[in-house]
């Protein structure tokens, strides 16, 4: 293997597996993809899409990453899911398949030059060509009935969320959409952005791959033009150095991109000082502006029936969603067994919180893990905004749809439903609550440097005071989107390939 390449990628996860498949189209560029964990394509839990949950206990490919204490969070510390090995975490995540809402991009966003709903869409609609998303059958008749009680609460039908440009968008209610492929009736296929864009095109003579191998540093020359990195391999135990020609792209994800910025001296300078890591440029961003959405679960009483017959479970969550029309929370409707008993089950999902966190480093070793502080429901706007949504969520368990299905409440068979003390909720709310596992924005994108000294990325994705750097994951998602981040990070895993192809014509 030689050691210089036209183009190195850090990280194989959601966008870097699309990068490296469409900057290695070109038989002429010579690329190198560098992952830390291993492949789990061999992996035959990881490719069966029911099995999704117990992957995130596995030590070879969930990183443990957990928070500080948070004191919105009744002073606990919340794990985050974060995965390491081919397809990142995109390998593990439970393959929801929602774009988001148009407003993100359209207002949210800013709007961000060349990054408005009109400027991603064609990127939306070639990945969902790719993909071929699974959504489940509408007409079974305990879908039917979860879809009724949604439209009890006002929620309209939405046979397909992921078209934003019709009337009705994102807004209403819809069978769960997976991206994952039906092999039988019995087994579904998990389809990631490595099996999707890479798997099918190995071996490529021009792409190189390397595992359980790590990025300790990025390399700058004078005149902080990146040049190459340092890598750490974990079987050989020896570091190894490899540069480029043309340009470094980080794509390490939402924590370790950032991570790695600081340890090659990108960053805020006063704390790179802390850990006596010279500062190569000072940029305040990298590592702030942290954003996750929530997740809650209520269910119900018992069902009536316990005999129920249930639909297959392939995908390894099954139901409706009914997200709100603005993209402001959304609610996931299933039948689960719970302890034994089959009920109905309220997954609560709360977006576009106010509070900002941010990722640190423990220390200058680049094998220690980040200081992760999302500084969860911090404000009275995000505890309000929680409520809020979990009053909804208690809506739909007294639809007339549900009632039909579920045994009486009563303060014994659910004591949370009936605690209407707003004080004591909101403290069941503290002691229940998690990360959605959707952090993004840690190195956010912005329109223009001079206009706001907390951008990392300029619209072309090119880092603050460097050269032939660029960040292409979902830490540079300028604020969180209306649902699952791992489709438009698919999206900037394609933007970006294009833009470094136009800038190295």
């Amino acid at each position: 293997m030689n050691n210089c390449y036209d183009y190195i990628i850090i990280g194989a996860g959601t966008a870097g597996s699309i990068l490296a498949r469409k900057l290695s189209d070109n038989p002429q560029n010579k690329v190198l993809l560098i992952e830390e964990g291993y492949w789990l394509s061999l992996n035959p839990q990881v490719q069966n899409a029911s099995q999704w949950y117990s992957i995130r206990f596995d030590p070879l490919i969930e990183r443990g990453y957990v928070s500080t204490l948070q004191a919105g969070f009744g002073y606990r510390s919340i794990p985050i899911p974060r995965a390491k090995g081919t397809g990142g975490t995109n390998s593990m995540n439970g393959m929801v398949f929602i774009i988001g809402n148009r407003k993100d991009f359209d207002e949210r966003w800013g709007p961000i030059n060349g990054w408005s709903w009109n400027d991603l869409s064609s990127y939306w609609k070639s990945i969902q060509k790719t993909i071929s998303p699974s959504p489940l059958d509408p007409k079974h008749p305990l879908i039917q009935k979860l879809i009724k009680s949604a439209t009890e609460n006002g929620y309209k039908y939405n046979r397909n969320p992921n078209d934003l440009d019709s009337k009705q968008g994102q807004g209403g209610v819809s069978t769960r959409i997976h991206m994952a492929k039906k092999i039988s009736d019995n087994y579904a296929e998990r389809m990631s952005s490595w099996n999707a864009y890479i798997q099918p095109i190995l071996p490529r003579k021009n792409l190189d791959i390397l595992v359980f191998t790590q990025v300790t540093k990025i390399l700058f020359d004078k005149s902080l033009r990146s040049i190459g990195v340092t890598t750490y391999n974990i079987g050989k135990k020896e570091y190894i150095y490899f540069y480029s020609r043309k340009e470094i792209i980080l794509s390490a994800g939402v924590f370790d991109t950032p991570k790695l910025l600081l340890l090659s001296g990108i960053g805020p300078c006063n704390e790179l000082i802390k850990h006596n890591i010279k500062c190569l440029a000072d940029v305040p961003g990298v590592g702030k502006n942290l954003q996750d959405h929530t997740f809650l679960e209520l269910h119900s009483t018992p069902l009536r029936n316990q005999n129920i017959s249930l639909p297959k479970n392939i995908f390894g969550t099954w139901g409706v969603i009914a997200i709100e029309e603005n993209g402001e929370y959304y609610h996931g409707l299933q039948i689960g067994e719970i302890n034994g008993i089959y009920k109905i089950q309220i997954f609560v999902e709360t977006f576009h919180y106010t509070s900002r966190g941010s990722i640190t480093l423990f220390d200058k070793n680049p094998f220690s893990k980040p200081i992760i502080n999302p500084n969860f429901l911090s404000n009275s706007y995000d505890i309000n905004k929680t409520l809020h949504s979990v009053q909804v969520a208690r809506k739909f368990l007294l639809s007339k749809s549900i009632s039909e299905l579920i045994e009486k409440f009563n303060k014994f068979n659910i004591p949370s439903f009936h605690i209407n003390d707003e004080k004591k909720l909101l403290q069941w709310i503290k002691e229940n609550i998690k990360s959605d596992a959707h952090p993004s924005s840690t190195c956010s994108m912005g329109n223009n440097f001079q206009d706001n000294h907390m951008i990392v990325v300029n619209p072309r994705l090119k880092v603050r005071h460097t050269k032939q750097l660029r960040i292409a994951d979902g830490s540079i998602i300028p604020y969180l989107i209306s649902g699952n981040p791992n489709q438009i990070t698919m999206i900037i895993g394609m933007k970006a390939a294009e833009m470094i192809l136009e800038d190295n014509n």
